[in-house]
């Protein structure tokens, strides 16, 4: 939510996709494990998840993720496929994030309506900026300037 230009805190970065990708980290991030892939189901949530430090940033990835909602019904399984997602610009990198309406609606799914209602007043207080979250197109930042 950050790299979309919102004032989020930021501990980690949260990475979202399918089983056969979240398992695939195993072995693609294998020098960066903190803890390994792999199917786990808590009180609220079940993915193939697991840890990795990168460059001293945490990052967590959660595969076929479902959120229990509080009626105890187990959500859809969220994967970020191409309905889900956009793209940030940043110099030459295009980077796939997930959409701010996905990410209203997981907060609201999982309760969180602090965090809810902060994006909400953010996406709302500009309305210029409802356009960015809401439409299909990508958003895409000025390039970052090039070290010299």
């Amino acid at each position: 939510m950050v790299l979309q230009g919102l004032d989020m805190n930021v501990d980690d970065i949260d990475i979202l996709c399918d089983k056969e990708t979240a398992l695939l980290t195993n072995t693609k991030l294998a020098g960066y494990l903190v803890e390994k892939v792999d199917y786990k189901e808590s009180a609220k949530f079940k993915s193939y998840y697991g840890k990795f430090l990168i460059e001293g940033i945490g990052v967590e990835i959660m595969g076929d993720w479902q959120i229990l909602d509080a009626k105890q019904t187990w959500s859809k399984m969220y994967v970020a496929d191409a309905d889900s997602i956009t793209h940030v610009q940043i110099g030459t990198l295009s980077i796939p994030v997930t959409k701010i309406s996905l990410e209203l609606e997981l907060f609201a799914r999982m309760g969180r309506w602090t965090a809810y209602q902060k994006l909400r007043k953010q996406v709302d207080k500009v309305p210029a900026q409802q356009g960015l979250f809401w439409q299909k197109k990508p958003f895409n930042e000025k390039p970052l300037p090039q070290a010299q």
